[in-house]
């Protein structure tokens, strides 16, 4: 009833309903776990914690490829990235400074998951392209600098299995195998992997928000690994994690407060373009997330000052909590933000929702 009372109260179009829908309460179960410390482990070196990104062009065959239009249509490359055939392109993806990538297996709320870092631009959109748009030239917005990639083939992975099934059914057939029992749980060899830059956070500049560029470097690189792992979290709990405005809402309130100890909700406003609400500044990260969506000018007003508010009341919420310090307290804020809709959040009595939310969640 609250919802609904809010959707007519901002007149909402049927596409802006469908959007702003609750995407962390349709019935989902949460991601089976992969046992990817078990995994990974064999290739961390013990005193740096590093893995070779060298190792990745054996687990993903599309990192032997170059980025090139229509590619993923070539059969060299389906039966490559598809059916792990280990005949590779001639040429394989260019990178500008493989040798300063960084792959680290990171602890975290949901699980053990590879991290990596990559510092030079050029690479790290290479890596976007080669990984989420199948090594096709995709543009990517300059205020993206880190993603949660879900669901790559690992042929290392899967020869594993395949060997260790062999070794006791030498008269079976693994390919029938294959198909009634390890196709279907995919958590046995499809990976996620957290994609971080170094680039400045949303694409604001360190002089924007007043402090050196070094010191915004570290703070971007935190609240982005934070922010993936709230994806993660999401993933595992709820079974979602979209490219939506309520999701990435959460996911930059952790971040930020994991970082700086508070929620900045200059920051936050920033980070969306609205630093000067009403005006939008283009080109910030709010409209990533609108993609593909026909927007007429009053629709988007709405979306701003959703979105504005919705921060507004964030800011209030968190200040009313201590300190963050334990992984169930941010279990707890991550989960009553998910389960508050995004327009309830954003209404005028979004605060006090939020806060009985995370008070009946921290109380279980």
């Amino acid at each position: 009833m609250e919802t609904k009372a809010i959707f007519r109260e901002n007149l909402l179009s049927k596409q802006l309903e469908n959007y702003l829908s609750n995407k962390f309460t349709a019935g989902k179960v949460g991601i089976q776990i992969p046992s990817d410390e078990i995994f990974w482990e064999k290739y961390v070196d013990e005193s740096t914690g590093d893995i070779p990104f060298q190792v990745l062009r054996e687990f993903y065959p599309q990192l032997n490829f170059p980025i090139e239009d229509g590619i993923e249509k070539k059969q060299i490359y389906r039966d490559a990235v598809l059916k792990g055939s280990s005949i590779l392109s001639d040429k394989a993806l260019q990178l500008n400074k493989e040798s300063e990538i960084t792959l680290k297996l990171h602890q975290n709320i949901a699980y053990d998951i590879p991290v990596l870092i990559v510092p030079d631009e050029a690479d790290f959109e290479t890596l976007i392209q080669c990984l989420i748009h199948k090594n096709n030239p995709a543009p990517i917005p300059k205020s993206m600098g880190a993603s949660l990639i879900s669901g790559i083939n690992n042929w290392k992975k899967i020869n594993n299995l395949k060997q260790e099934w062999t070794e006791s059914n030498s008269s079976a057939s693994w390919n029938e195998e294959f198909s009634n029992n390890i196709v279907p749980n995919t958590h046995l060899y499809k990976d996620r992997i957290i994609l971080l830059s170094m680039k400045p956070y949303s694409n604001v500049s360190a002089e924007k928000l007043q402090m050196s560029s070094e010191e915004w470097e570290k703070i971007s690189l935190k609240i982005r690994l934070e922010h993936e792992c709230v994806h993660l979290y999401t993933l595992k709990k709820f079974g979602s994690a979209s490219n939506n405005l309520h999701d990435e809402l959460i996911a930059d309130y952790i971040g930020i407060v994991a970082t700086a100890g508070t929620y900045q909700k200059e920051w936050m406003l920033t980070f969306m373009g609205l630093e000067e609400y009403p005006k939008y500044r283009p080109g910030a990260r709010l409209e990533n997330y609108l993609s593909g969506m026909d927007l007429s000018d009053s629709e988007f007003a709405q979306v701003t000052k959703i979105i504005k508010n919705a921060i507004e009341n964030i800011a209030d919420f968190s200040n009313q909590l201590n300190k963050m310090e334990t992984d169930h307290d941010k279990r707890w804020r991550i989960e009553a933000l998910c389960t508050t809709d995004l327009l309830q959040i954003s209404s005028a009595n979004g605060v006090q929702l939020l806060l009985d939310k995370y008070d009946k969640i921290s109380a279980r």
